[in-house]
């Protein structure tokens, strides 16, 4: 093992385990010069090939129609334009920032799956394997849509405080009487910057778990999904199952490649780490890990073939999103409680940054309160 320069700190100091290297030794900071891509991943997809079949595609189940799949390469799926985009203060925007740092982690994948799959355990290894499992977690749209509600939920009890009070904004005052339904779009710059709480939050579950490899020997390939780091209490019922419930007992697991699969434990030391590798050979143990895959599933799920297809339709109807409570604290406060569920899969109002998107908002809300064949004047 040796030791290169670390561009992440001390925390990045991780020393080189032959020809795998921690991801920290790659500088994240890239130009702009020439760069035109606006196309950004949610999903990896140097990822996502190792669940690809002979041809090298996946099945995609998409939530809506998860009935009907189709085979797509990995790298025409998961992304969406500006995802990572961000407006700059003296005009223009910036597009690659987030997608520079996300690459370190990409680079060195393949490398790490291949030591992963010969069995090998080093801190380079496991420093990878729990950036990816990080990053897989933090920008996924499932969480930001989380973000996106919790703010939005802020923003109409903030409004429907300032109504009450006679407070409101002049601009604000036509939508009088409607916060609890006119459409509220969230800057997505919000949600990027909560990307680093969510960084923070996995770093500390990941110091209370233990990991290790699952090596799948049976003839059901592991599934994935644009959702794929999945943690629990393990002592709940799949029907009766919270996601993301950390107070108690946590497993988590991450499905790596249709033949891997890193599940960590509370019960597990030590911890933020890989310690051991196991074969799983029981099909009907595949099977339960699959459907809890599907479970959390957001967007789609993603599968080497067909094996599991019951299993994704069964579960396509609820996605892990979270419900909201405002309670009043005094006049002027309010206290919001968010609680994970699985549910139906939310639908976010466009965040309005353009007078062109404002004037058809305007319109479509007009056409909504006056329906075609209603009169506007009154008469009968």
């Amino acid at each position: 093992m040796t030791k290169a320069p670390t561009y992440f700190g001390n925390w990045g100091n991780v020393p080189i385990d032959g020809d795998v290297r921690p991801f920290s030794v790659l500088n994240p900071i890239g130009g702009d010069t020439n760069r035109n891509n606006r196309r950004h991943h949610f999903i990896s997809a140097v990822y996502m090939d190792g669940f690809t079949d002979e041809r090298g595609r996946v099945q995609v189940y998409r939530c809506e129609a998860p009935e009907d799949p189709h085979p797509m390469n990995p790298r025409a799926i998961g992304f969406q334009r500006d995802y990572y985009s961000q407006k700059l203060p003296e005009g223009g925007q910036e597009n690659h920032r987030f997608e520079d740092l996300w690459n370190t982690i990409e680079t060195v994948w393949p490398e790490t799956i291949k030591a992963l799959a010969a069995r090998r355990l080093s801190p380079a290894i496991s420093f990878n394997i729990l950036g990816m499992q990080t990053i897989m977690r933090a920008r996924v749209p499932a969480t930001r849509d989380r973000h996106a509600l919790m703010l939005e939920a802020k923003l109409r009890s903030e409004h429907t405080i300032a109504e009450e009070m006679g407070l409101l904004p002049p601009e604000m005052e036509r939508y009088a009487g409607q916060f609890d339904t006119v459409p509220i779009g969230i800057n997505p710059h919000e949600t990027l910057l909560a990307m680093q709480g969510e960084f923070k939050d996995f770093g500390d579950l990941c110091f209370r778990l233990g990991f290790e490899v699952l090596h799948n020997k049976t003839s059901t390939p592991f599934l994935t999904s644009d959702n794929p780091v999945c943690s629990y209490d393990p002592r709940q019922a799949l029907h009766a199952r919270m996601p993301y419930k950390h107070s108690d007992e946590v497993e988590l697991i991450f499905p790596v490649s249709a033949g891997m699969l890193v599940r960590g434990s509370s019960k597990r030391g030590p911890v933020n780490m890989i310690s051991r590798h196991r074969d799983i050979s029981d099909s009907r143990k595949v099977r339960q890990i699959n459907r809890t895959i599907a479970q959390f599933s957001y967007r789609m799920t993603i599968g080497q073939d067909r094996s599991s297809d019951d299993l994704i339709c069964a579960h396509a109807a609820l996605v892990p999103t979270i419900t909201t409570e405002v309670r009043r604290r005094g006049v002027k406060e309010v206290q919001i409680f968010c609680r994970n569920v699985f549910g139906p899969r939310p639908v976010l109002s466009q965040y309005i940054d353009t007078p062109e998107k404002a004037a058809r908002l305007e319109a479509k809300m007009a056409a909504a309160s006056h329906p075609p064949d209603a009169p506007h004047d009154g008469s009968a």
